[in-house]
């Protein structure tokens, strides 16, 4: 039923290498250049953690070769972060695009 596990293996390292580099280099200290400070990149950064941790929750108990009402389950717990990225993303929205001008210049 859960298919090949080298298929959800695959699948779970292309996810960690596409997903986690982003957040990773914010919670470092990198600022992407489009945002104006910090706190407005920490928001997309959980997000994207919110996103990646959809791939656990699916590909491992297929991978486990779990029952069906196993991965059902885990499949459902998916709504959880797929909402909280939801509610990151439309938080990391309110931040204005463009650096607070300064006096001055």
């Amino acid at each position: 039923m859960n298919g090949n596990p080298a298929y959800h293996a695959i699948a779970l390292a292309v996810a960690t290498l596409l997903l986690l580099p982003f957040p990773v280099a914010i919670f470092a200290g990198w600022t992407p250049p489009k945002l104006p400070s910090r706190a407005a990149a920490l928001p997309y950064a959980w997000a994207m953690l919110c996103f990646y941790a959809l791939a656990p929750i699916n590909a491992v108990p297929r991978m486990l070769d779990a029952s069906a009402d196993v991965v059902m389950a885990c499949t459902a717990a998916g709504i959880v972060p797929t909402a909280a990225a939801f509610v990151l993303l439309v938080r990391a929205a309110g931040f204005p695009r463009q650096p607070a001008s300064r006096l001055g210049d």
